[in-house]
């Protein structure tokens, strides 16, 4: 037996930039968005943008994701945000594999608001290098958050993303990973569900090491 594969393979946007998960990556991304010269409206949303991306980030860190890539750009009609994380994750001890239930525990900021009650809907997909997959597609409402200074930042009413959390069986193995695509841009939803599943589709495990992989476990 070959054994699980060693590696993954997911493409993205030419326009999108891989994070450095640390969220130094961001530093620079903002000021250069800055030197633009925004008005204070633009200047308010690149701001709280990148406080959401940072604070995403740190928490896929946390939760040991080994993957991440994103965009932030700012047009005429508003800031576009998104992005999409990989984790690999462990079958939940003395329980059955199930995608669904994984894909419910997930979310893209690492903790979901208690008693939100806007719905995600669960469905089967199949990608073309895999076969079919789980997938959990919704809004997602974080709890409130405070700076490191203990005062609360213009995002402290919790902030709402799009998601879609598909879930990955590791063929001759008992993990699975999770590719998480996200975005707090709420009205365009159906042009990021596209494009999220545009990418996801393009997740392809790999038995050698080659350029855009990382371990898969």
């Amino acid at each position: 037996m070959a054994g699980p594969p060693r590696s993954f393979a997911i493409g993205i946007p030419d326009s999108w930039v891989r994070y450095d998960l640390s969220g130094d990556s961001l530093t620079p991304l903002r000021a250069s968005m800055l030197s633009a010269g925004p008005d204070p409206r633009g200047v308010a949303q690149i701001n709280e943008a990148f406080r959401t991306a940072r604070r995403i980030l740190e928490s896929a860190r946390q939760r040991g994701a080994l993957y991440a890539a994103g965009t932030t750009s700012l047009y005429e009609d508003g800031l576009l945000m998104a992005g999409v994380m990989v984790f690999s994750v462990n079958t939940p001890p003395g329980e059955t594999f199930s995608a669904q239930e994984l894909a419910k525990r997930f979310s893209a900021a690492g903790t979901r608001r208690r008693g939100a009650g806007t719905a995600r809907t669960f469905s089967t997909r199949t990608l073309p290098s895999i076969g079919p997959v789980g997938r959990l597609v919704g809004v997602e409402e974080s709890e409130p958050v405070h700076d490191p200074g203990g005062r609360a930042g213009s995002g402290s009413a919790g902030s709402r993303l799009l998601v879609m959390h598909t879930v990955i069986p590791v063929p001759e193995s008992c993990r699975a990973m999770v590719v998480t695509c996200f975005s707090p841009n709420l009205p365009l939803a159906e042009q990021l569900y596209d494009m999220f599943d545009a990418i996801t589709a393009t997740f392809a495990f790999e038995r050698t090491e080659a350029a855009k992989t990382e371990a898969a476990g």
